[in-house]
């Protein structure tokens, strides 16, 4: 489904930028090969090696959280070579400052090692501010908030005396966030069965210090033929409005497949519809957690001379089916303008650190093209998806995903489409299936299997779901049947495109497969996945590199 991939198309070139600040930017090493942290706890001893077990995430609550004693004094644990600060473990006195502070209102805040970063941003992302009472809690929720934006690869938040003038009116809260490279340009890949190809982008990650980001994408691939510009500012001025720009031009070669054959479906229509647009988006976060968003969308779209193939032949000669029923090769849709406006809502609490996923995400969109914005037809389409995971043992992962489409009189480019690049339905061949209505859910447990030098490789096994299928369609009784005039527009079926929930409407796959992450990157650098389609009794191979397969 066309409005989907734009989607993904999006976030992985967003994490070529991270991809890269994690690969630019090697840690600090001090004379030995190890480096240097600073924690508060025992008074200072000469450099150990610390054991090997990974200190828990920031966002682990079943850790405890300790109030500090007073007298406690700064203490340097060594770091070796080839580990990093996860791998560190504290003494258990060890606690984040020598003042107390928990409970204490916060005086000043100050922010410290940011290159590139403004400081005025750091402090917005982190939600901390002058007045508010102190809390480990408050504490935690900012460095996640802070890993979450994926623009710094290490953070620290402790606290001290404030400056005279505020003496004794609280503590100074210090927020120290080393920024990551921003930037990047990258070769892009992806493979799968009937779409496979690359491409080039470039991403900038923090743009101005604020966090503003900016993709240019190329991609030239058998199904798709994309350039796309992307500019979004996810706070404006430090507020919770955000906005976004977008342009696009693009190629689309769609196929669709005649009913049956679902081990190797054959090819019954293929069409490539044109298009060229501008979107542009506003929106609002409240709480951190719940998002309103409004986008208005100019497209035009042309229509080719479809080409019709017979499916009825192996060798797909003779008089194609689509012919013989309708009379002639009838193109799938009229050409003209895609004008819409879409309103989405979400909630999203989830947590992000080091690929990990923690919470519940929630969005339900609604789009509405209106012949009143230049459209052929009125129609609408309503989207509900939701994801929710689990963190066991520290790095294990189950994730839970589910959705569901809803469409009225939906355009031929903007009809459900099962078998892309996502969770929605693995083991089948690229846009094997389509319709207006739509269910699917996914299952996915991830495992650590190895790290070496930074790069973390894990281990997924899945199960994926899907029903989709057209509710209504006229019956093919005459060779114009199927031909559906829509306003100023028209959409025309195939002929044994079947109406209503069928046995091939359901569809199932089970697969495993490997993820590879950089440290502090939450998409991955290259995923591959085997998929066994229960239906068609087949196995499928989905390849990604610097893309999505997540």
């Amino acid at each position: 489904m066309l409005r989907r991939t734009r989607v993904l198309v999006a976030s992985l070139v967003m994490t070529l930028a991270l991809v890269a600040a994690s690969a630019q930017e090697p840690e600090p090493e001090s004379e030995g090969g190890g480096s240097t942290i600073h924690i508060l706890g025992e008074e200072p001893k000469p450099p150990v090696v610390p054991p090997a077990a990974p200190l828990p995430l920031p966002d682990d609550p079943d850790q405890p959280k300790h109030a500090p004693p007073e007298g406690e004094h700064m203490q340097e644990i060594f770091v070796p070579a080839g580990k990093s600060v996860d791998d560190v473990v504290a003494p258990p006195t060890a606690i984040t400052s020598k003042v107390e502070g928990l409970g204490q209102p916060i005086a000043e805040i100050r922010v410290d090692d940011n290159s590139r970063t403004l400081s005025n941003t750091i402090e917005y992302v982190s939600g901390l501010r002058v007045g508010q009472v102190l809390s480990g809690s408050m504490i935690e929720e900012a460095t996640v908030r802070l890993y979450s934006t994926g623009l710094f690869k290490d953070v620290a938040i402790t606290w001290e005396a404030p400056s005279p003038k505020n003496a004794g009116r609280g503590v100074r809260v210090v927020i120290r966030a080393k920024d990551k490279f921003p930037w990047v340009v990258a070769p892009i890949f992806s493979y799968q069965a009937r779409n496979y190809g690359g491409g080039a982008a470039f991403a900038h990650n923090n743009l101005l210090g604020r966090g503003i980001k900016l993709l240019v994408y190329a991609d030239y691939t058998t199904a798709e033929k994309m350039l796309l510009a992307v500019w979004i500012d996810p706070s404006i001025h430090n507020t919770p409005f955000y906005y976004r720009v977008d342009a696009i031009l693009r190629r689309d070669t769609i196929v669709e497949y005649a009913r049956g054959h679902l081990s190797n479906p054959r090819v019954e229509r293929q069409t490539n519809l044109d298009t060229i647009g501008l979107g542009a988006q506003v929106g609002v976060l409240l709480a951190r957690r719940f998002h309103i968003d409004v986008r208005l969308k100019a497209y035009y779209d042309w229509t080719r001379s479809p080409d019709c193939f017979n499916t009825t032949n192996v060798n797909g000669y003779g008089t194609s089916d689509v012919v013989a029923s309708q009379g002639s090769c009838v193109a799938p849709s009229s050409s003209g303008w895609d004008n819409t406006i879409t309103t989405s809502m979400g909630w999203d609490s989830r947590s992000k650190v080091n690929g990990v996923q923690k919470g519940l995400q929630l969005s339900l969109t609604w789009q509405y093209g209106p012949k009143w914005l230049g459209d052929n037809w009125d129609y609408h389409l309503l989207n509900l998806t939701g994801v929710y995971a689990f963190r066991f043992f520290k790095q294990h992962n189950l994730i839970l995903r589910w959705g569901g489409d809803l469409d009225f009189s939906p355009p031929f480019k903007q009809e459900i489409e099962v078998g892309a690049i996502d969770y929605t339905l693995r083991g089948t061949v690229y846009r094997q299936f389509r319709g207006d209505t739509s269910a699917h859910a996914s299952v996915e447990y991830l495992v650590p299997l190895f790290t070496v030098l930074g790069l973390s490789v894990r281990g997924i096994g899945f199960y994926d779901t899907n029903l989709t299928w057209f509710r209504r369609l006229p019956a093919q009784t005459s060779t114009g049947s199927r031909l559906v005039t829509y306003g100023r527009g028209f959409r025309d079926y195939l002929p044994d495109t079947p109406s209503g929930v069928v046995r091939q409407s359901w569809n199932n796959g089970v697969g495993v497969g490997i993820r590879m992450y950089l440290r502090g990157v939450v998409l991955p650098l290259i995923g591959f996945d085997v998929a066994y389609g229960i239906e068609p009794n087949t196995f499928r191979y989905y390849l990604a590199i610097g893309s999505v397969l997540d």
